[in-house]
């Protein structure tokens, strides 16, 4: 097991967590809310090609994610930075089956790999993010989990999504931009909130605002019982 991550305080922002996650072998990103999910699988497909750079990324998916959100779309992935010759897109009609690509996908070393479930299974067990954890502390690869539940997970950190409003000019379409939320962390208070855009042309995030109130109530209630959810 790799050492327990030690996260910067919020108030550092969005992109001193960032570079810190990037130690960590597997990270769970969910939908704030229902109508949520694209915002959630596009950040996280913004998270892989930051990491990724000239490396390609591994997209395990259950069909009805595909079925609800879209199948990948070349000409969009590219906007977002992420190039679909560098894109490998596996559609699995079971979870189990979803879950075992993930796994051998994070088998392969330094491996960037986005493993995504539907609201519609079978709960996971913490047993189950233990194995993606482990193969990809094994591989020195990276799991990003998406799934809308917030049910027991090995995680090093687990992330609330939300799309934020768009700075662009009239009739434009701006850069994503997504409202996030610390639910849980291993190495730190959960609780810190950000509202960030991804610039595609570096690949990277820009942080608009951070916000750190770990006493006051939010929509998901007081920080204490977001973590004991979590």
């Amino acid at each position: 097991m790799s050492p327990r991550p030690v996260l910067s305080e919020p108030m550092n922002g969005f992109n001193s967590f960032l570079a810190q996650m990037a130690g960590g072998p597997l990270h769970e990103i969910g939908p704030a809310d229902p109508g949520s999910e694209p915002a959630a699988i596009g950040f996280a497909l913004n998270l892989a090609a930051s990491w990724a750079r000239q490396a390609g990324v591994i997209w395990a998916g259950e069909e009805g994610v595909f079925a609800e959100d879209g199948a990948p779309y070349s000409p969009g992935l590219a906007q977002l930075g992420l190039d679909p010759g560098r894109l490998i897109v596996i559609r699995a009609a079971k979870r189990e089956d979803c879950l075992w690509a993930a796994e051998q996908a994070l088998s392969a070393r330094g491996a960037i790999v986005i493993c995504a479930l539907s609201g519609r299974g079978k709960p996971l067990d913490l047993k189950t993010t233990r194995r993606l954890l482990l193969f990809a502390e094994r591989n020195g690869s990276k799991c990003l989990l998406v799934r809308p539940r917030a049910e027991a997970s090995a995680a090093w950190t687990r992330w609330r999504v939300a799309a934020a409003p768009s700075r662009a000019e009239p009739r434009e379409l701006g850069p994503p931009a997504y409202a996030i939320e610390l639910m849980r962390s291993r190495g730190g208070p959960a609780g810190a909130r950000f509202t960030i855009e991804w610039n595609a042309h570096v690949r990277a995030f820009e942080q608009r605002d951070v916000a750190r109130d770990l006493s006051a109530a939010s929509e998901y209630g007081p920080a204490d019982q977001i973590r004991a959810r979590a």
